[in-house]
Parts: structure tokens; sequence; C-alpha cells
């Protein structure tokens, strides 16, 4: 998979490369995020879990050669937390944790399939005790072994979790996605 996606994102990036003369930084930002970071997005809330770090760093060279090519620098210029905050673009793991959070707000909103939300149980559902866990807005983290580690429910259940509680208590969609970029940014 991981190197499909690479694959895929050296022969547009090659095509653009040759006509970079005539594209300003607007529309190279542009046709990057049409034509390559789709690939990035597909399914990746639910395979990117299960790559090595070693696969997971190959991504995010990819993504740095993106930046490179967006900002029109150098080939082995490094890439620093401003180029991402220039850019508006979150790094490969974060961009997949914010996939994965608009995931669960679907679910926890009732937007998602069915097949996706039995395996989310919201925590005040489990027990009835007055704690600071016991809030609506947390779900359960399943109990798992080793492999499970890697699944989607387990990973989703502990990002969101660990979301500040304003974030997780806003009730639109598109001002969620943005307040998680947000949140992401400032921690870069």
């Amino acid at each position: 998979m991981v190197n499909s996606v690479i694959q895929k994102v050296y022969s547009r990036l090659k095509f653009l490369y040759r006509k970079r003369n005539f594209l300003n930084e607007h529309t190279k930002k542009l046709l990057v995020y049409s034509l390559i970071q789709c690939h990035f997005d597909y399914a990746c809330s639910f395979w990117f879990p299960c790559f090595t770090n070693k696969l997971k760093n190959k991504l995010q060279v990819t993504q740095n050669k993106m930046i490179r090519f967006v900002l029109s620098l150098e080939q082995r210029s490094h890439i620093a937390k401003n180029h991402f905050k220039d850019l508006n673009w979150l790094p490969v793991q974060n961009r997949v944790d914010q996939i994965t959070l608009c995931h669960v707000f679907k679910i926890k909103h009732g937007l998602a399939p069915d097949y996706m939300s039995e395996h989310f149980v919201s925590q005040d559902s489990v027990h009835s005790h007055n704690t600071r866990f016991s809030k609506s807005c947390w779900f359960s983290v399943p109990k798992v072994k080793s492999h499970g580690l890697k699944s989607f429910s387990y990973n989703a259940c502990k990002l969101w979790n660990q979301l500040p509680s304003d974030i997780r208590a806003i009730p639109n969609l598109s001002h969620f996605k943005n307040s998680i970029k947000h949140h992401y940014l400032s921690v870069i």
C-alpha cells in the first residue's frame, strides 16, 4: 500500500515539476492538495496504524517532497514546523489522526454507518458511577491484545479521549475539523 501511494505521488510530482515555471505557490498548493493528498487520505485511518515506523517515515519523506515543491525549496532543504504552518498542512501522523477523529465525530453524532458505530461504547453506558471519565463525550477504550492495538476502534477511542473537552463538545463537523487542525498545528 505504501509503495503504491509513494509511486503515485512521485509520478504526479514529477509531472508538476516539469510545469513549475508556469505555476505560482497558490496554484502549486491547490494542485498538490487535489492531485496527490487524496492518495494519502484514502482509508488512511484504517491502514496507517498497521505500518512499521520505517514505512511511516517513508510517507513523511514523501510529504516533505511535496512541501519542497509547493514552497520552491531546494531538494535537500530541511522541512521545519513553520513550513507546515505556512501551508496549513499537518504532518502525515497528525493528518491521519485528524481524519480518524472526524470519523469518530460522525460516529458520535449518528452520521456514520451502523457497522462503524457498533464498536464505540460511550463511557456513561458502561457504568453509572460519577467519575471524571464518565462524561457522555468519552468512549470506553476496548480491551485488546497485541494485534488489537492497531485496530481502528482502539486507536480512535484513545485519540478521542485525549482531545481537550472543548474540542470534543463542538457540534459542527467543519468547525470540528478546523479545531482539530489548529490544535495539532499548535503542538507540532
